[in-house]
């Protein structure tokens, strides 16, 4: 019995990872998935705000979101349980035609300096920018903030 309670303790607080997939949202619409988090639930937006199409490729130390080819003005969008830690870590490579990039798109520090507010058991965003000089962070409120160059 102890060893169910524990895995059951264990799963729970483990992040949790599911791709909703490449869709043109605008951002200002909410998320209406819902999942179950013990801390913060968080969704991560990647727009290409470039003319020419782009290949971005998610990953995490314990998930492979893939490469997904995102037109101009597409984006790509993931969420997920923040773990127990604190510690979640997701980075990206980005593809657009001779130009490489790589970079952590979500991090404790990220999510607490751009993103939006963190409040208990209640969603998170952050919002990636892609355009020609580079790449944008913020919480679609506030003036986005350069942190990368191409």
């Amino acid at each position: 019995m102890k060893s169910l309670f524990f895995l059951f303790f264990y799963l729970v607080i483990t992040t949790n990872v599911s791709l909703i997939g490449s869709t043109q949202i605008t951002p200002l619409i909410s998320n209406t998935t819902k999942k179950t988090c013990l801390f913060h639930y968080w969704t991560v937006y990647i727009y290409n705000e470039i003319k020419d199409p782009i290949t971005v490729h998610v990953q995490s130390g314990d998930d492979d979101l893939g490469n997904h080819t995102l037109a101009s003005n597409d984006n790509q969008n993931w969420s997920f349980c923040e773990g127990v830690t604190f510690k979640t870590l997701f980075y990206a490579h980005f593809y657009w035609n001779s130009k490489i990039a790589f970079f952590d798109v979500y991090t404790d520090h990220i999510s607490d300096t751009y993103c939006t507010k963190r409040e208990f058991r209640k969603p998170g965003r952050c919002f990636w920018l892609v355009k020609e000089d580079g790449f944008y962070v913020g919480d679609n409120l506030r003036p986005y903030t350069k942190l990368h160059e191409w």
